[in-house]
């Protein structure tokens, strides 16, 4: 049994990772996050500036602990880039690295996101990143943050990318759901493109896979759940007609769009959840796969979240 001190645990995903942790046997401590103001610059030239009051007591809440995973920050894709935003994304996780290090905890795994590398061609565990909105932008200063934290090889950081993380009480399961129900179905294409997507309970047996391994590299992917665009909209819409858009014209409107969601952050989000629907996007095999991890939910579970969602209002 591991003492896990586990940052974000009431949360949409710090409750599923609490909730496998528990599974697997480990002894969880959940922990409040500290809320952090930051910016940019003072992170990347004076990053303790930004939390060094902070700093002994969250050391003094690590006393005993094995392992840290944090689950916390500010998660609105659609958020303007803000002190809050930078804080919560960026300033808190390198905080939590450094207290991990003074407090001789050897292991400690961030839930990032695969936005950080955006519209590349296809996802990886590298450090390519290419984030469209503020949000992405300040969970990709998280990384490189903590990319610096680890090379003091103090602490095993261990930076986990889930995808478009779907559960039946999450709004935008909710929406997409809603959306299937009221809207043509449409993507670019025959719809067999591969599209990233987790269900909220993968993501929590996935991070207490990363601790069951004795040693994890620094960035670890969310395994592929096998869906393509068709398959998606299958699931929370049967019986309802695909049907094809011409790909340039689409990409022409999209790009058109760009400029304005450079200033519009709600904008930005919405063309690019259209973008994987439209376009899909591939994604290299997780170093879970080459250690013989098998995600426990599969095509019922997400049968059963669609279910649940139809006919409801969007919550959280």
């Amino acid at each position: 049994m591991t003492r896990i001190a586990l940052f974000g645990a009431t949360g949409f995903i710090g409750a599923a990772c609490a909730a496998a942790l528990a599974d697997a046997g480990h002894e969880v401590l959940p922990r409040p996050a500290r809320r952090l103001w930051a910016d940019n610059e003072t992170l990347t030239h004076d990053p303790q500036r930004a939390y060094r009051p902070h700093l002994a007591g969250l050391v003094a809440e690590l006393d005993g602990v094995e392992a840290v995973v944090n689950a916390a920050g500010v998660a609105i894709s659609a958020a303007r880039m803000s002190p809050e935003l930078v804080g919560g994304n960026a300033a808190w996780p390198r905080l939590l690295a450094d207290a991990c290090q003074q407090a001789g905890v050897p292991r400690f795994v961030h839930v990032s996101t695969a936005a950080v590398q955006g519209r590349t061609d296809r996802l990886d565990e590298s450090l390519r990143y290419a984030p469209v909105n503020p949000y992405a932008r300040s969970k990709t200063l998280g990384e490189q943050l903590l990319r610096d934290a680890a090379a003091a090889d103090r602490v095993e950081v261990t930076l986990y990318r889930p995808p478009s993380v779907h559960g039946p009480e999450r709004r935008m399961t909710t929406a997409f759901a809603a959306f299937c129900q009221r809207w043509p179905l449409v993507t670019c294409g025959d719809g067999d493109q591969p599209v990233p997507v987790a269900l909220i309970g993968n993501v929590g047996a996935t991070v207490a896979a990363i601790l069951a391994a004795d040693s994890a590299p620094l960035v670890v992917s969310h395994p592929y759940e096998g869906h393509t665009v068709r398959t998606l909209y299958e699931t929370f819409a049967p019986g309802r007609p695909l049907r094809p858009l011409p790909t340039r014209a689409v990409r022409r409107l999209l790009r058109a769009a760009e400029p304005t969601g450079q200033w519009l952050p709600p904008l930005s989000a919405v063309c690019r959840r259209a973008e994987l629907l439209l376009f899909g996007q591939r994604q290299e095999r997780s170093w879970l796969d080459a250690h013989d991890f098998r995600l426990p939910l599969g095509q019922p579970a997400w049968d059963e979240v669609a279910a649940a969602t139809r006919g409801r209002p969007h919550s959280r």
